[in-house]
């Protein structure tokens, strides 16, 4: 087992000096069974798993650079086994890398068990919030995280939220926007350039002061949820751009634009609207594996890639769930919980909360536009209409394109079955999918490719918080975090 032999004069080194030091003391030193054993713990007192020993990777050849280098995350030189834990940039795989985070990970996860107000207390203290923020990301951007990366997720949302802050990671400096090109009720789109890839600008609408905060905050939030989502049908989040006080989220552009303007365009089969309808599925399977509610599904937040797949953007109504109910982030004094009454599930019309069943009953609807080529219920001009027949026990009428063919009937059979009234009698995403590509309806996945964008496309834009930043000591975490008075937590 490798152990670290750090000296505790190291503590006002930055990253490259702390990162020679660490990799000029490692030794190796024998370990009985027994004391193996005991150190395998995190602070939750939790066992590690009996793989999680630190360990060194091969090194990348050339000298080392700052930049190439995320933030070591913690270094206790006081320990009886000092612990060093660093987050390895996950594009550069044969940088150093140390996966023993899970003590630091149970000190969070302590907190947030003990202190259900934690996050009001940090929010009236925006230095120590901002800190958190950063440290929070930095740790779910860890492949190597145990089983509560959904608490942090779910921490870091609730203190962006409260403390109307984000991670700074997010921060892009050198955009250059262009034109504008479409409009809505809260942000404006605009095309722009980012590293000679050209984007998509979706900037905030400022009305008086009185929004200002709000929509900062609404901003923020789908930022934060956005950031952490990586799917070939999910559009990537770049990061957030601000000009002149408005703060922008920037995200590749699509030229094909969204799935209803590109199919008044183009003549599809059924085969590859089945595609699209697969995609799209596969979108929402992923956000609900992660505990995420997408909120607000429709024909114009489903996108063509240049490779012709659907994919899910648009997550300002996301919210994250436990396995009992959903935490709403949105703005609930919207009209129907701010999203698209033609799209919305009946309990919606009646006060309920959007969850996975209400996203599965907006996942039909969008199947319904993609094969009418119009939006549900093009028969009622008004939405207030269609609020009441949907609460009366209507649904979209079958057209001649959902009909003809044993595959078609098998869509429109889940179909109805996802507009259930009985929102627990409505598959879950995952069924969808294994139902769509089942040999009743035989979906397939497009071929032409899989991923529009390469896996370190939204990295490649993110700027990193790595120049001569001060490693903590478990101490300064703790003064950092809770402040000097509450530094007794940390001795349990």
């Amino acid at each position: 087992m490798l152990t670290l032999d750090l000296k505790p004069d190291i503590g006002n080194l930055t990253v490259r000096g702390r990162l020679v030091v660490y990799l000029s003391n490692i030794v190796q030193k024998p370990d009985s069974a027994a004391a193996v054993d005991e150190k395998r713990k995190d602070e939750a007192g939790n066992p590690l798993p009996a793989d999680r020993e630190r360990r060194v990777s091969p090194m990348h050849s050339g000298e080392f650079d700052n930049t190439t280098l995320a933030p070591v995350i913690n270094v206790d030189a006081d320990a009886a086994e000092p612990t060093v834990v660093l987050q390895s940039n996950t594009d550069r795989p044969g940088l150093v890398e140390v996966t023993n985070i899970h003590r630091l990970v149970g000190r969070l996860i302590r907190l947030f068990r003990e202190d259900d107000k934690w996050h009001t207390k940090l929010s009236t203290r925006p230095e120590s919030a901002q800190w958190l923020l950063d440290l929070l990301q930095d740790l779910l951007d860890n492949d190597t995280i145990p089983a509560d990366r959904h608490r942090l997720f779910k921490a870091l949302i609730r203190l962006s939220d409260y403390s109307k802050l984000y991670p700074r990671c997010f921060t892009i400096d050198d955009l250059e926007h262009e034109r504008l090109v479409a409009g809505g009720s809260f942000s404006d789109v605009y095309t722009g350039y980012l590293h000679g890839q050209r984007v998509a600008v979706k900037m905030m609408r400022v009305f008086d002061q009185s929004d200002i905060n709000a929509l900062l905050k609404g901003f923020s939030r789908e930022a934060v949820i956005w950031r952490q989502l990586s799917h070939p049908t999910l559009l990537p989040f770049y990061g957030l751009y601000k000009f002149r006080q408005r703060l922008c989220l920037v995200s590749p552009w699509m030229e094909n634009g969204h799935v209803r303007a590109f199919l008044k365009k183009e003549s599809y089969n059924t085969e590859r609207l089945l595609s699209l309808a697969l995609d799209v599925a596969l979108g929402l399977k992923h956000l609900h594996a992660q505990n995420i509610v997408h909120g607000d599904l429709k024909g114009e937040n489903i996108f063509v890639t240049s490779s012709l797949r659907a994919c899910i953007a648009d997550f300002g109504l996301s919210s994250i769930t436990t396995s009992a109910s959903s935490v709403q982030f949105a703005p609930s004094s919207m009209p129907s919980r701010g999203g698209t009454a033609r799209y919305q599930a009946p309990e919606l019309h009646q006060g309920g909360q959007n969850d996975q069943c209400t996203d599965v009953y907006s996942w039909a609807s969008v199947v319904y536009e993609l094969f009418a080529g119009t939006l549900p219920f093009p028969e009622m001009r008004l939405d207030i209409a269609v609020v009441m027949a949907v609460l009366a026990g209507q649904r979209p009428t079958r057209l001649p394109s959902l009909s003809g063919t044993s595959a078609l009937d098998g869509l429109w059979a889940l179909l109805q079955e996802c507009w259930n009234a009985t929102p627990e009698s409505r598959p879950t995403a995952a069924q969808i999918v294994q139902r769509l590509k089942g040999d009743g309806i035989g979906a397939r996945e497009s071929t032409q490719s899989e991923n529009d964008w390469d896996q370190t496309s939204t990295s490649k834009f993110r700027h990193r918080l790595l120049d001569d930043q001060p490693l903590p000591t478990v101490d300064e975490f703790e003064r950092v975090v809770f402040g000097a008075a509450s530094l007794p937590f940390a001795q349990h």
